[in-house]
Order: C-alpha cells, then structure tokens, then sequence
C-alpha cells in the first residue's frame, strides 16, 4: 500500500465571476488542518479585477491562472487537471467550500481503503442564508466508511459537489472531463474512475454545497431548458455500458421516470419558456409520474387535459405573482 501524502494533493478553486463567495472557497482551500497546495482556475471571467482582488487577499499561498479564452464548466475541470503538479486532486466551485478538515479526512479514508481512483465524503447543503438544508441523499454511510460501486452511480453521481479527490493520472486516462458534455461530465468521470480503479466514501463531513437559485449555475441552463432528463437518460446508459454484462441490470426507462418524477416546480419556474419539442418531451414525462402527493395528482390531471398550453399558463401566472408577492 502506497501512503497518501499532503504534497501529493492539489487543491483546484474553479472561479468565474462570484466575488461574493470565492474569498470563502479559496480561505476553505488553504486554511485545512493538513496544508495543501492550492490553485485557483478562472475561466475567463467578466471582471477585469478578479485576480487582483483574490491575490491582494491571498498573495503568495495560491497560484492564480486565467484561461486565455472560456473553457466553459467541464473544459476548465480539464484546465485544472493540466495545470495540476500533483498525483491528487480536488475540484472545488467558487461557491461552495470545504470542511477544515477535507484533506485530514481523504488521507484517513485512503489508509482504510488503499489503491482507490476516486475518495469523497459527506455534503451538507446550505440555501440563500448559509443555513443548512439537508445533505446529498444518494447513498447514506451506515458505516465510518465504504467502498463505492458502480451500481452506486447508476441513476446519478454517487455524491454531491464539491468534498471529492481522484487520481489526475487515472482521469487522464479515461479521457479527462467531456467537455461536450453539458450536463453529466462530472457523473460521467466519477463512473469512469470507479469501474478503471474502484472508490471509497468517508461518512465525515467534508463540505458544504450552496444550493443555487435555478439558473445561478451554467448547467442549470439545461434545467431551464427541458433537456435533463434527456441528459440523464444518456448517462444512466454509459454507465450501464461500464458494468461487465454479468452485472447489467435492465433499463427499464417508463419505471424510471414514473418513480422520479420531474417537480412540479421545474414547470411553474420553466414552462413558459419551454420550446415545443421539449414541452412535448417532460410533459410526456409528467404523466408518466407517480404522484408523491395529492398536489402533485392535481397538476398532472390539469395538465393530461391542458397540455402544453396549461403548462404555459400556470407558468406564466407563477411569475406574475412572484413579481407581486416576492418570495420571502
């Protein structure tokens, strides 16, 4: 077993044009019970001032680089891995940060689980006030750790962002981040490292996601635009593509989207702005949900007679009364 060592870790700070959170993300980075080094990654942004205004706070501790053109969110993922030094590295968004003790907790889940691709831990999730919300539901630790497979990842990531650190050869390996990708790159990779090298979970806390507002974040514009459960539906396939065929299990797509349900929220939020091929596509999709409520039944037995145009009235009332009563 090789030991994991602090000098082997990176820590990559992604920013863009978030003043008002990166100084947390990047203090997060460096102010870790076990000192990493620290890189941060800006993908071209709006503000002219950005470097200054991050180097005047953080000087020499980090190294600041700015894509000389826009990468978008999984091309700068790539830029980080290019700009790496070491064997390890974490990714963390500019608005979100980590735990004190991140790398601490990687180094101790690396002892118990050696010769893993992929290591991350629990993610708390805080709204617009910084309180906490919940935490990533996707695979709770019954235990102080566990390792991850593959079936783990097959309906979606098997942890939230950020709180994760994979092997940068091993990434390299798989091909780096899809950049085309524009929705599932993240899903994608950490499929990837668990079938090239396996994974392990840690049940420590290790970061703290904000939750956006919808349309805050780039791959929310996918949200926006009715294409996840496409996105999702094609990843779902990759990673049954992963397992070796005496472990496939049968796609059953109708079952799938009955028991995971588009929100009614995605159609009040979005569905005055949906284009017809994809108003078509998720409200399909909405009758073929179970209803986890009796509200739920209430809009979908609207919408089985209404159809598209009732989808785009309820919308369009929604954001008239937002606008008269703001959300508090």
């Amino acid at each position: 077993m090789t030991s994991l060592l602090p000098d082997q870790i990176s820590i990559a700070v992604t920013v863009y044009n978030r003043r008002q959170f990166v100084r947390q993300a990047v203090a997060s980075a460096l102010n870790q019970t076990v000192p990493v080094r620290v890189i941060v990654v800006e993908d071209c942004g709006p503000d002219p001032a950005l470097k200054s205004f991050v180097q005047d706070e953080f000087g020499s501790r980090i190294q600041y680089v700015r894509n000389p053109t826009r990468r978008g969110l999984f091309g700068n993922w790539n830029a980080c891995m290019d700009l790496c030094r070491t064997p390890w590295l974490s990714i963390l968004h500019d608005d979100d940060y980590l735990a004190p003790e991140f790398i601490e907790a990687m180094i101790e889940l690396q002892h118990q689980a050696p010769d893993q691709a992929l290591y991350f831990g629990r993610t708390i999730w805080l709204n617009g006030r910084d309180q906490p919300v919940g935490e990533c539901p996707l695979h709770p630790v019954n235990a102080p750790w566990h390792r991850v497979g593959l079936l783990n990842a097959l309906y979606g990531p098997p942890f939230d962002f950020p709180g994760q650190l994979f092997n940068v050869s091993a990434a390299r390996d798989a091909g780096g981040f899809r950049e085309s990708s524009f929705y599932t790159g993240d899903w994608e990779m950490w499929a990837k490292l668990i079938a090239r090298g396996g994974a392990a979970q840690t049940a420590k806390i290790v970061a703290f996601n904000r939750r956006a507002e919808l349309g805050a974040r780039q791959s929310n514009a996918v949200i926006r635009s009715g294409r996840q459960k496409v996105a999702t539906v094609m990843q779902i396939k990759r990673v049954l593509a992963l397992l070796p065929p005496e472990s496939r299990v049968p796609f059953d797509r109708a079952s799938y989207h009955g028991s995971n349900p588009l929100p009614t929220s995605f159609f009040l939020r979005c569905g005055a702005s949906l284009r017809p091929r994809f108003m078509a596509y998720n409200l399909r999709l909405l009758l073929l949900a179970r209803p986890p409520h009796w509200r739920y039944a209430l809009y979908q037995f609207c919408a089985r007679f209404g159809r598209g145009p009732f989808i785009r009235l309820s919308s369009t009332l929604w954001h008239l009364l937002r606008r008269v009563r703001p959300e508090s």
